[in-house]
């Protein structure tokens, strides 16, 4: 990976979303429901981000469609 990739996964995502910025505090504080969380206790250990990094997906195969239009967006960008 280089710099400015984005990254989509499926379930559990909470490796890659310390990897990709979020701090240790707001993987446990998402984890937890609590409001310190990256996404503000909302997304639990599914729906977690950062910047350039668009969370796992519960639905089974739900990261290839938008995995397709987050690239195309970038590439339009």
């Amino acid at each position: 990976m280089t710099e400015g990739d984005a990254v989509i996964t499926a379930y559990r995502c909470h490796g890659w979303t310390w990897l990709l910025g979020a701090t240790v505090t707001e993987v446990l504080a998402e984890l937890t429901g609590r409001i310190a969380g990256n996404v503000h206790g909302k997304g639990g250990s599914m729906h977690m981000y950062t910047e350039n990094f668009y969370g796992g997906n519960g639905i089974v195969g739900a990261q290839q469609p938008l995995g397709a239009g987050v690239a195309l967006a970038m590439k339009y960008r």
